[in-house]
């Protein structure tokens, strides 16, 4: 697995509308974030959890479809998100070597029907919806 590709959906970031102050993710635990990169035009989704874990879906090189869980956490008073991918339990023993790190964006507030654009802390810049329903 291409652990480089599959970061092309997991290394953007996002969004929420709130509801709920407390909580600016709110908003995505029962929708579905899609993503363009728009260098590459790679497209993925990613599914948030309100325990801290989301879901990312990408395609590889060779345009099969794969799936990898990750974690998220907010810092800066909840104004940054930051994704990491995490390892696969089965993953080979130099897999770490070619996992993407973490990757940071602002946070943006926006509501299920909206689209905007957002560069993360990589310089990766990715066209993002967020749409009712998983």
């Amino acid at each position: 697995m291409q652990f480089r590709t599959v970061a092309l959906a997991g290394a953007l970031v996002l969004f929420a509308g709130s509801a709920v102050a407390d909580d600016p993710m709110m908003n995505t635990y029962a929708n579905t974030v899609n993503t363009t990169n728009k260098a590459t035009a790679a497209k993925g989704t990613l599914l948030f959890n309100q325990d801290g874990t989301y879901t990312g879906k990408a395609t590889d090189k060779d345009g099969k479809p794969i799936q990898y869980p990750g974690h998220w956490t907010l810092k800066d008073a909840n104004a940054t998100i930051c994704l990491t991918i995490d390892m696969p339990a089965n993953a080979p023993a130099n897999a770490a070597a070619t996992m993407p790190k973490p990757s940071c964006s602002p946070l943006q507030k926006h509501n299920v029907g909206d689209n905007w654009t957002v560069t993360n802390d990589q310089g990766e810049t990715y066209d993002i919806s967020l749409v009712a329903g998983r």
